[in-house]
């Protein structure tokens, strides 16, 4: 049995934070894993047709003569993947959303447990300024580019 040491203890709300990012991390992975053999089983049932796909890229053609060969017709738009929930690639497009997105994930169980048990006002408010900043970059507001 391991001693717990007296001298070094992990607050609550960083072991909910570190737990929630690990098992969001684990979920995506696995889907992202299991998505691509029924986005290669049945190509038909993408947005993009892997074939087409593959087929045009390697030809050089352009983005906007790949996005041709969409469900749509043309680049259908930002979170395309959500008018398209019955296609097998969105639903890889959005494991990797979530993916991508753990931090906002983990910090709002965390910033709740700071604010409402843990009492640490000022940590809680940081972990709200950086989960609005993550959700607005998430949407497009922020960005990198200039």
């Amino acid at each position: 049995m391991r001693e717990k040491n007296s001298e070094f203890d992990i607050p609550g709300s960083q072991k909910i934070f570190g737990n929630t990012v690990y098992w969001v991390a684990i979920a995506a992975t696995v889907g992202a894993l299991i998505v691509p053999v029924f986005i290669l089983a049945c190509p038909s049932n993408n947005v993009l047709n892997p074939a087409l796909v593959f087929r045009a890229i390697f030809e050089g053609a352009a983005p906007a003569e790949i996005w041709a060969h969409s469900a749509s017709g043309e680049f259908p738009g930002a979170h395309f993947y959500l008018d398209y929930l019955t296609k097998a690639d969105s639903w890889g497009m959005i494991f990797c959303a979530i993916g991508i997105s753990y931090g906002i994930i983990g910090l709002v169980p965390a910033v709740l447990y700071q604010a409402f048990k843990e009492k640490d006002w000022f940590c809680a408010i940081l972990g709200s300024i950086i989960i609005v900043l993550i959700f607005l970059s998430l949407i497009g507001v922020l960005s990198v580019a200039g």
